[in-house]
């Protein structure tokens, strides 16, 4: 296990209702089987939080910041310094009840690119149907 998977174990534990996992060598912290944060490297985590409670968050406290993942900036996860002060364990619980009012139609996985493609090919690909003309004469 280790340092950020200890972090998550360690919340966990201090969070009636969660429980701690692993997901891509992350901690992360769940309910309903739903991650609603995760631990990073420097002892910060993302939490799972809506847009507007984000804007107040990081209007209040500059060290917080909005989650980028590659080029991608994702609008519904902030990360929190130092995760495991005392302050922030009112965030913790805040980002599990909001993760777990989530309805399920909400956390679907995106599709496949592959899938796409494989669809692209089957609609454009459509042979045209074709009158044929019936040339038998007596």
């Amino acid at each position: 296990m280790n340092l950020r998977q200890q972090l998550a174990a360690d919340l966990a534990t201090r969070i009636a209702g969660a429980s701690a996992g692993i997901d891509r060598g992350h901690g992360c912290l769940m309910v309903d089987n739903k991650i609603f944060a995760f631990t990073r490297p420097d002892e910060s985590a993302a939490l799972k939080l809506p847009e507007a409670r984000i804007a107040e968050l990081i209007a209040a406290d500059s060290e917080m910041q909005l989650l980028v993942m590659g080029q991608r900036t994702m609008r519904e996860w902030v990360v929190i310094p130092n995760i495991a002060a005392p302050g922030n364990h009112k965030l913790l619980l805040e980002a599990k009840a909001y993760v777990a009012s989530l309805p399920k139609e909400e956390r679907r996985k995106p599709a496949k690119k592959s899938s796409k493609k494989a669809t692209k090919k089957t609609t454009a690909k459509t042979p045209k149907k074709t009158a044929k003309k019936n040339t038998k004469t007596r």
